[in-house]
């Protein structure tokens, strides 16, 4: 929050003296109501709490404040759509998803969040979809239209083996670029992985690619930890244990976030925390109005509470 002009703000010192005038005025014990009588204005003053007596001063000074501080123009950073941003949505589909430590599969669990998280996105923004198994596929290039990519999430099959480095690499390609190999706009890959890379090029190879593009990697390891020497912490032959280190590596390298998903309920927040972020940009706003309209509104409260008050014996 800042202020256009806070030399404004030197105003809110009269305000300490306003209350002071107004103390004077009407006392500690000021009056409370009109009366025809005299003689039973302590009779009135008695009937109700103190501090209703104050009420409507003291919402008639929240509206000062208010006024002074639309009058010095405060401005503030919101999170704006960002037209130029680019998405890619990679998801490992490697036959390890099937297991079910996250209800009702990681693989289900997987799509379904996913889902969400492009829904969440900013209209304008263009989001591509990238699976890796054993090898990487571009399923949806860069697009604005969102279902497309939510219908393709959803006819996702498994495959054998894990190629996180495969999967990486192909969502740089992915990216739309100008002449000299830049994205065109801000872009960002959110990757998913349950396992270890047992096939393709190391992903910590093709993170300083991502580096030099500008491209903020986040990753999500899904699934819970597990001990790989006991057989019972074991799936189909396979450790259920994802690369956590590798994952790390790759998001600290490229500036983005590391979130370890050992329930749907994490997996969510992931994803829901993901989609605060991606895809938007902060915008510098003013927001002198909201200003204004409190004021406004607090103005009326104290008029009316002050109009309630007014009452004859």
């Amino acid at each position: 929050m800042g202020f256009q002009f806070p030399l404004l703000l030197l105003l809110l010192l009269l305000l300490p003296l306003l209350a002071w005038v107004y103390w004077r005025r009407v006392g500690a014990e000021g009056s409370s109501s009109y009366v025809l009588y005299p003689n039973l204005a302590q009779l009135a003053r008695l009937s109700e709490p103190r501090w209703k007596r104050h009420l409507g001063a003291l919402l008639y000074g929240l509206a000062l404040v208010l006024a002074i501080a639309a009058l010095a123009r405060p401005a503030a950073t919101i999170p704006a759509p960002d037209n130029m941003a680019t998405v890619i949505v990679t998801i490992d589909i490697s036959r390890s998803m099937r297991a079910q430590d996250i209800e009702p599969s990681r693989f289900e669990a997987a799509k379904q969040e996913a889902k969400q998280f492009v829904r969440a996105l900013p209209d304008s923004a263009k989001v591509g979809l990238v699976s890796f198994a054993g090898y990487a596929t571009l399923e949806v290039e860069p697009t604005t239209d969102h279902q497309r990519v939510i219908d393709q999430i959803e006819l996702l099959q498994m495959a054998r083996r894990t190629a996180i480095g495969d999967g990486l690499l192909e969502s740089l390609k992915a990216i739309p670029k100008d002449e000299n190999d830049k994205p065109l706009g801000p872009s960002t890959v959110v990757l998913l992985s349950d396992g270890r890379t047992n096939s393709g090029i190391d992903p910590l190879e093709v993170t300083p690619l991502a580096k030099d593009m500008g491209v903020l990697v986040h990753t999500i390891g899904l699934g819970r930890r597990s001990n790989p020497s006991d057989p019972d912490q074991q799936w189909g032959g396979y450790w259920m244990q994802f690369d956590e280190e590798t994952l790390r590596a790759i998001a600290d390298s490229t500036g983005g976030q590391y979130y370890a998903a050992e329930s749907a309920e994490a997996l969510r927040e992931a994803y829901r925390n993901l989609g605060r972020v991606v895809g938007w940009k902060p915008q510098r706003t003013e927001v002198s109005g909201l200003f204004g309209l409190g004021a406004g509104l607090l103005l009326a409260s104290s008029l009316l509470v002050s109009n309630l008050r007014r009452r004859v014996i």
